[in-house]
């Protein structure tokens, strides 16, 4: 079995890649210190990802701001012909890691673009008659560094 690993170093393909997708995982530390990971659908906006967590999710009182988190996006591609070893790989994926600090949204117009922009993402029709309540839990991954790679492989 042969891999390939590639960096991706188009910043503007990566983004395109976090704009488009609906889920990540996102990991850190809480409180009490347990590693906390979360399937989660986000909103990346201007180099940063925005949670929203359910309004009566109890974990947002546990996250412990102002310390770094890692936020993962992995996309299955169709495999490729590798030309080096002249066959079809098994498996492409695209991986995006993104590492930054956790912060709060202090900002309420902020934190109201935000939610308009889940709405528009995530609902698609009437976002102007939706219940924004469950939405009003929401972290930010200030962006230290943005790491993407392509791996090919079997």
């Amino acid at each position: 079995m042969h891999k390939t690993i590639q960096p991706v170093r188009d910043l503007e393909a990566i983004e395109q890649e976090l704009k488009s997708s609906i889920a990540g995982i996102v990991s850190f530390f809480s409180r009490d210190e347990k590693i906390i990971q979360l399937a989660v659908t986000f909103i990346y906006l201007d180099k940063n990802i925005y949670i929203f967590l359910p309004k009566d999710d109890e974990l947002f009182d546990k996250i412990n701001f102002e310390i770094k988190a890692n936020f993962t996006l992995l996309k299955n591609n169709k495999p490729k012909k590798v030309k080096q070893f002249n066959s079809i790989s098994v498996y492409n994926f695209l991986s995006i890691n993104i590492t930054g600090f956790i912060r709060k949204i202090e900002d309420q117009k902020l934190a109201d673009e935000m939610i308009r922009q889940y709405l528009v993402k995530y609902k698609k029709d009437n976002i102007e008659e939706a219940d924004t309540a469950g939405l009003k839990k929401i972290f930010i991954i200030d962006t230290e560094e943005i790491q993407a790679f392509e791996e090919t492989g079997g």
